[in-house]
């Protein structure tokens, strides 16, 4: 055992992974003035201060003795985590020797691929000697000498000195930047290297038949990844995150570094050599896909029970990740790792648990997985917990996610120029491939975990300071617990934090490494981490606030630590409940328990208005408003809630939109409304369970989806939508469309349903070309199909019984307009002689005479 660690510590130290210098600048306020007194109050176990020069040799040596200490204390029946992933393999997609290399597609989807040998780009003579030369490429697949690569290749960071490697099989092409002193110049996940003219090859873009580029879809934005330049197509295709406001459907876009865009390649590099993003499209507003930049000292928002479903459904049969969601949350609780980030892990390394590594070692992770024989040298655990222990305690614990250690780069995923990507994985592209794997989980369960936390960035290019303090307290006395920076010194560009809150000029911050008692030091022994007490403090000056869909701009979408909203339920059996804060859940999941009622503040608010709210009650309906924290529904009456409708009064309206969503019996979490929109169901005898509230800036993005907000099982209706064609039938007050895709309807079909009353539902719809076309009803098409002509308006009427027991209201989304007011019993909703798509409609039955559902203004534009 001794004999592989010795081996683990030469194999570092020839790596070089600490060499290379570069000088600093370090900052946590304008002044700078307490360089001396800081470095004074460092205590063992704190990063290096400003006076003191890392020695490179001294740190891997006092680091490796440390995990030598803790191979020994391994648990019997599997063997020490030797080589935590550094350059060894811990990725799948470096698993070369057991041909196990895995890729993913946009919908989460992780697959083996076949082997391939080939990756040469052939130039003609013309091409390649041509005086007006196009621009060039880097393909790392191949070799200056026109040979194949199929090992990982070395290169140096260009701004200070530190050597990192690549798997061009895992992603081929890079932004080419030219020569220096002999060596190529390259971009590519956002780091900037130097690589030996010979180990890569250069071709003209021309030449290259595929490379990579990201696709606005008009719901996500997806990074297609080239793994081999000599064939057209891309070797994965990863979700990273929602389209953002500033990109157009359908639009490609050019990236190395995933934050800011170039619709022109040329244009990208033209920016790359010149240190600059201002040509970009978003130059002011860079993004971050927020589960790649999310530090894993965080909380998944799901359950063990809800997370081994969640699982299951990706894993085979004989996976060895079926029925591991308890173990991650288990271990997420004892040692402070996320739990879904970890389960993602574990999806891509190990192909949901179906690895051969993962089958016959219960290595879920690519445990010292080393290149050269990944198959023999991978750890073997005695049970898949006790891997998901053994990563969970110590790989990210105590080591990626402790500032100071030999491999740290920022708790989160990240990509080449920062976070676990950097030396846990040769793949470019692995934190978004994980990432992916995030999005789709939360994606398919409600989506309680994306946006939930406020992550903050400290990036090279946009701030004065290379290197940020990070201090016990919120002042430039307080001691320095460590800095955003990697073991030997190295600036971290695009450094995320986890801002819980703000104190003056410093925000507050979970912290990476784990800290001893009095959070006075970092304890470099203990796995163990309490996200309550475990905190530290970094200058604002430094940071800007990244949240939500809309990334950047040095503001947040929600509101301050101070400012927001506070909500508490009264649940079957459980009575009322805590209060909780800005969309947490209150309530249950998973437990068939009835929400009662409710009662909603504002917290703090910084201007005048109130937030006013009623329920939809069993066998009473719709009860007054409430507002400021009192009671809305009943107590001690066993009458479940169903529905639910919350607004802003005042300049908080003007400040804020709230959003809020439900968790109903039969339909889960259902999306999230917005300013009085009705949450829930009504008219089905469905409780609803839990309840999330959130604020959020005014035309700020939604935090998740907003189609299906509110379900009504008295109707359906389907609609054919230009590229999809017909979607799933939707029921009564479920949106259905698109919305933000610029995409045409083209026909409907409406139906009533669990009819207590005699009659029929008619329509008609107002069509490109033909205009009003005739009246249809119970089911039957109106519109056009394989025609493209978009539909423009709609009138909607009940018959008989139906229409003297209801009203039938409708609006619809327009191209220019958006969501129209609300017509009703055969009104026009939608425009006529202005050229303008109807793109999505809403259709909702009220008791008659009864209140609308919303705004009825503007409910039909005529030219």
């Amino acid at each position: 055992m001794k004999r592989k660690w010795r081996k683990w510590v030469a194999l570092i130290l020839c790596m070089g992974m600490l060499s290379g210098s570069s000088i600093l600048t370090y900052a946590d306020e304008p002044a700078m003035a307490e360089s001396q007194s800081a470095a004074e109050e460092n205590t063992e176990g704190t990063a290096a201060s400003e006076t003191e020069e890392m020695d490179a040799a001294s740190e891997v040596s006092e680091e490796n003795e440390e995990v030598q200490s803790e191979a020994e204390q391994t648990g019997e029946g599997q063997t020490a985590d030797t080589s935590s992933g550094d350059q060894s393999g811990a990725d799948a997609g470096m698993s070369m020797a057991a041909k196990e290399v895995y890729s993913i597609d946009e919908n989460g989807n992780v697959y083996l691929l076949e082997e391939d040998n080939g990756g040469v780009v052939e130039e003609s003579s013309a091409r390649r000697y041509a005086r007006a030369a196009s621009e060039k490429i880097v393909n790392f697949r191949a070799n200056a000498s026109g040979q194949t690569v199929s090992d990982i290749t070395e290169y140096t960071e260009y701004n200070t000195g530190e050597s990192g490697y690549v798997y061009g099989r895992s992603g081929a092409d890079a932004a080419y930047l030219g020569e220096v002193n002999g060596k190529v110049k390259f971009m590519i996940a956002g780091v900037v290297g130097l690589v030996d003219k010979s180990k890569v090859q250069v071709v003209n873009l021309s030449s290259a038949k595929s490379y990579s580029c990201y696709y606005a879809n008009g719901t996500n934005l997806i990074h297609n990844i080239t793994m081999n330049m000599t064939t057209p197509g891309y070797g994965g295709s990863v979700n990273v995150g929602p389209q953002q406001s500033y990109m157009k459907t359908g639009q490609t876009y050019y990236s190395y570094d995933g934050h800011y865009f170039y619709q022109n390649y040329s244009t990208m590099l033209s920016d790359y050599r010149n240190n600059t993003r201002k040509n970009s499209i978003n130059p002011d507003n860079p993004y971050y896909n927020y589960f790649q930049y999310l530090p894993l000292r965080s909380q998944t928002g799901y359950s063990g029970s809800a997370l081994n479903n969640m699982i299951n459904r990706h894993a085979s049969g004989n996976s060895k990740m079926n029925n591991t969601g308890a173990n991650f949350v288990n271990r997420q609780n004892s040692y402070g790792t996320n739990a879904l980030i970890m389960a993602s892990v574990g999806a891509i390394e190990s192909g949901w648990g179906s690895s051969s590594i993962a089958q016959s070692k219960n290595n879920l992770f690519g445990l010292n997985a080393v290149d050269s024989s990944p198959g023999e040298s991978a750890d073997t655990y005695k049970s898949v917990d006790a891997c998901i222990q053994t990563f969970s305690e110590t790989y990210l614990s105590k080591r990626y996610l402790r500032a100071g250690w030999s491999f740290y780069h920022g708790g989160f995923l990240g990509d080449k120029a920062s976070g676990m990507n950097v030396s846990y994985a040769s793949d470019p592209y692995w934190g978004e491939k994980i990432a992916n794997i995030a999005w789709q989980l939360d994606n398919e369960n409600g989506q309680k975990d994306r946006y939930k936390y406020t992550i903050g960035i400290k990036d090279t290019i946009n701030t004065k300071y290379n290197v940020v303090n990070v201090r016990k307290e919120a002042n430039t006395a307080s001691n320095v617990l460590y800095t955003t920076t990697s073991s030997s010194g190295r600036s971290v560009s695009n450094y995320a934090v986890l801002i819980k809150g703000s104190s003056g000029s410093f925000y507050q911050i979970q912290s990476d490494p784990v800290l001893n008692s009095g959070r006075t030091a970092i304890n470099s022994s203990s796995g163990a981490y309490n996200f309550s007490n475990m905190y530290a403090y970094i200058s604002k000056d430094y940071v800007t606030v990244v949240s939500g869909k809309v990334s950047g701009g040095g503001d947040t979408q929600t509101p301050s630590s101070s400012e927001g909203i506070t909500y508490s339920v009264h649940a079957q059996t459980y009575g009322w409940m805590g209060d909780k804060q800005d969309g947490a859940m209150a309530g249950t999941e998973g437990e068939a328990k009835r929400l009662e009622a409710v009662k909603i503040k504002l917290r703090d608010p910084s201007v005048s208005g109130s937030v006013k709210y009623r329920s939809h009650i069993q066998s009473i309906g719709w009860t007054d408003w409430k507002s400021d924290g009192a009671m809305s529904g009943t107590e001690g009456q066993a009458k479940r809630m169903e529905a639910i409708q919350i607004q802003l009064t005042g300049k908080m309206a003007e400040k804020y939109d709230i959003y809020y969503r439900v968790h109903c019996q039969t339909y889960g979490w259902l999306d999230w409304a917005k300013n009085g929109e009705t949450a829930g169901t009504t008219d089905g005898a469905k409780r609803m369970e839990a309840l999330e509230i959130r604020l959020v800036k005014k035309g700020g993005a939604a935090p998740g989806e907003t189609m299906r907000t509110y379900v009504q099982p008295l109707l359906q209706y389907q609609t054919h939508v230009q590229t999809y064609g017909w979607q799933e039938m939707a029921e009564g007050g479920v949106k259905a469309g698109t919305e933000g895709q610029a995409k045409r309807m083209e026909a409907l079909k409406l139906s009533l349903v669990n009819q207590k009353y005699s009659g029929n539902i008619e329509y008609k719809v107002h069509v490109q070309t033909y205009g009003w076309m005739n009246t249809m009803r119970n089911g039957a098409l109106a519109g056009t199909t394989g025609q493209a002509k978009r539909m423009e308006a709609i009138q909607i009427q009940l018959t008989g019984q139906m229409a003297k027991q209801y009203d039938i209201y409708y609006r619809v989304h327009s191209q220019s307009y958006g969501w129209l007011g609300w017509a009703k019993n055969g009104q026009s909703a939608g425009t006529e002689g202005l050229a303008k798509r109807m793109e999505a409609i809403q259709i909702v039955l009220v008791k008659k005479g009864g209140e609308a559902p919303g705004s009825t203004d503007q409910r039909f534009v005529k030219a």
